[in-house]
């Protein structure tokens, strides 16, 4: 039997080593002065055997890695020659194996028999946008292929494609994200990045703002999130995204950045960048933790730009800082939380946290002495004046934001792979604005009163916004009672009663 090319050598006898049930290793070859193949050994994966070395743990308290020995000297082998005519031939051959072939039912296991096809792949990488695992990657071919026998590849080796990947873009990671940027600006002249590098070539700061989300911050930016308490990539830089919420209550994406560093320098850099992303719009508010580099920055680069930190970050720190004790007290996680929410005026607060502090012998607790030092930053009390948007009077609303972006952030992942998630992502934020601002289009909200204020509401609003100004009119109809009117020549003054039997006057 003859062959064009020793390539159709190999194929035959890797194809007779599938049906019965072994694989094949590529043995010695000969070139001529032309790198032509003379001739060439094709043998059973288990030929010969392994040389074995005395392994010595560096620390003998860690396991050593233990793995089957697959050689066994088996014989099996062509022997393929060119010939005269340009042609190979099978000039030798030994078809005895010394160990049990694979059977059917595992011949899609051979090593030979494996690999990662492009439709893997791309369904690989379709799942890592989605935030999908390799493994839950692997189940899904499965499923769609009808067997783990028309896979083509282990799980393992699905993974060990990963790994490889994540390799080969190692040291070209960050110049493939800022590509990917530049391309984006192409197709889109909205789209805006700046970045730096340092003297060595590392990147070191980056930010990027899309158009919709440039627009965004055009109608909803006046009251702005910025939190730089996110893990960190690959590299140890700190991801720190702008956000907001919009006329749907939900979170929205302004813009993002990946900082090497936490210094003044590199916030005075971000937020100028910011300003310059935004058209030099400042916002009316920004709402961050309490970071003293970041605070610095924002007075040097936003003056006229309100200051207050996020309550979901000082809040989440109680009970590590309380003990175990009170945390367990009902009663004093109430009277907190009173304290901290319910206080409309600032005696009223500073009353209250006091009296707590006393109650429970906490006099000595320097956190919350370092909480009430700057209270002015944080108590709802201090700024009823400030319009918030709802994102610091609700923890829940940071709560989301932290655990939307940390499905994609605190995996310590490469440039590449942060971007494949992050874009999908973003998507479907824009998609689920899509869907409410469709859904308050196209219905119509359910009344519970007659009140003709209700009514207007109802139709000016979102059906969100619509939600929380209906819970406020529900509870003027349950608990707020009419004490006194006063009519004047340009206005009418009422006093009435809420269900704490606080006495208000409403002009």
């Amino acid at each position: 039997m003859s062959f064009n090319n020793v390539e159709s050598a190999e194929k035959f006898y890797e194809s007779y080593a599938h049906g019965i049930g072994f694989d094949v290793r590529i043995g010695q070859r000969k070139l001529d002065d032309n790198g032509v193949v003379e001739w060439k050994h094709y043998l059973c994966a288990r030929q010969g055997y392994k040389q074995k070395k005395d392994v010595v743990p560096a620390d003998p308290s860690k396991k050593v890695k233990r793995t089957g020995e697959s050689r066994c000297g088996c014989e099996a082998y062509i022997y393929v020659k060119r010939n005269s005519e340009g042609k190979y031939q099978i000039t030798a051959l030994y078809e005895d194996h010394n160990h049990d072939l694979v059977t059917p039912t595992k011949l899609h296991l051979l090593r030979s028999n494996r690999f990662v096809s492009e439709k893997a792949k791309t369904i690989l990488f379709n799942c890592y946008k989605a935030s999908i695992g390799t493994s839950q990657a692997y189940r899904l071919l499965h499923v769609g292929v009808g067997g783990f026998e028309y896979v083509g590849c282990t799980k393992k080796d699905l993974q060990n494609y990963y790994s490889d990947f994540r390799n080969k873009i190692k040291d070209a990671d960050a110049q493939m994200f800022i590509d990917q940027f530049g391309r984006l600006r192409e197709l889109d002249p909205g789209f805006f990045f700046e970045y730096e590098v340092n003297n060595d070539g590392r990147l070191v700061r980056v930010f990027w703002a899309d158009t919709t989300s440039r627009k965004n911050y055009a109608h909803f930016g006046d009251v702005v999130s910025f939190d730089s308490t996110y893990s960190t990539n690959q590299y140890d830089m700190k991801f720190a995204p702008f956000t907001s919420v919009n006329h749907h209550m939900q979170s929205i994406f302004f813009g993002a950045s990946f900082l090497a560093d936490e210094n003044i320098e590199s916030y005075v850099w971000l937020f100028e960048t910011f300003l310059r992303a935004m058209g030099e719009k400042a916002p009316g508010l920004i709402i961050t933790d309490e970071d003293a580099s970041m605070r610095a920055a924002i007075a040097t680069i936003l003056p006229n730009t309100a200051h207050r930190l996020c309550m979901w970050h000082i809040i989440k720190k109680l009970p590590e800082k309380i003990g175990p004790r009170l945390l367990e007290d009902e009663e004093f996680l109430k009277r907190v939380n009173s304290c901290v929410w319910d206080s409309e005026t600032i005696e009223e607060f500073e009353s209250r946290w006091l009296a707590i502090i006393s109650d429970y012998h906490l006099e000595n607790n320097e956190w919350l002495h370092g909480r009430y030092r700057i209270r002015e930053s944080w108590i709802p009390a201090y700024f009823k004046n400030i319009w918030l948007a709802g994102i610091l009077q609700t923890t829940s609303r940071s709560e989301s934001a932290n655990s939307f972006f940390n499905r994609f952030i605190g995996r310590k992942l490469a440039f590449v792979e942060f971007w494949l998630r992050f874009d999908t992502a973003i998507q479907c934020q824009w998609q689920e604005e899509l869907i409410h601002d469709n859904t308050t289009l196209h219905t119509n909200p359910t009344l519970f009163t007659t009140w003709e204020i209700e009514k207007h509401a109802g139709f000016v609003f979102t059906h969100e916004v619509f939600k929380k100004f209906q819970e406020e009119v529900l509870a003027a109809r349950e608990h707020c009672d009419v004490q006194t009117t006063t009519e004047l020549e340009d206005r009418k003054i009422v006093t009435m009663t809420d269900n704490y039997m606080r006495v208000r006057e409403v002009i």
